[in-house]
């Protein structure tokens, strides 16, 4: 009789990945967990949590340990923490750790190469560390966090092959033009 066998959905990947000053690797695992508060109960929410709830396109640091990350409107993720048994009541909570994939991509160009692949402002001025952006990576739906080394990147565990195939081939193309010789337009060689 065959066994099922539980394995990462980053299995088989060549990662961390280095190329051209960028690098691409796997977020550690941790609890993750959809939070959406009930109707009239977002202070409530704040309170147990002890923390304000983030504004669009932002996320809020837990005084224990974890984040609270936007998701859309009046939807979170609570990142690294476990749900609080104050939040029962209060809000509708949904176990999501083992639905999605968090990667990294690190190093100064890695604005550059997400350029290529999301329609997003990647300029710190308009999407600075602590940003959160719901966006596509390439034709995968993915939840963008702007950090102070990089960019977090989630998407859902059953497009992280796609999403790193496509990330890699961003960082291939920069790096490959990056080693080109600068000269003058049309100059020949």
């Amino acid at each position: 009789m065959d066994e099922l066998v539980a394995r990462p959905a980053w299995a088989g990947l060549d990662l961390p990945l280095s190329l051209g000053g960028v690098t691409l690797s796997i977020l550690p695992d941790g609890p993750l967990a959809s939070l959406a508060p009930l109707r009239g109960q977002e202070r409530a929410v704040a309170d147990a949590l002890g923390a304000a709830l983030p504004g669009p396109g932002r996320m809020a640091a837990l005084p224990g340990g974890g984040r609270l990350i936007w998701n859309g409107l009046g939807r979170y993720l609570l990142a690294g923490a476990a749900p609080d048994a104050r939040l029962a009541g209060r809000a509708a909570l949904v176990d999501q750790s083992d639905g999605w994939t968090g990667l990294a991509l690190t190093g100064a160009g890695g604005a550059v190469v997400l350029a290529r692949l999301v329609p997003l402002d990647l300029a710190p001025v308009a999407f600075p560390a602590g940003g959160v952006a719901r966006s596509l990576l390439g034709h995968v739906d993915c939840l963008l966090i702007a950090g102070t080394a990089g960019f977090e990147i989630l998407v859902a565990r059953s497009f992280t092959r796609t999403a790193v195939h496509d990330i890699e081939t961003a960082m291939r193309a920069v790096a490959a033009r990056r080693a080109l010789p600068q000269g003058p337009v049309g100059a020949g060689p």
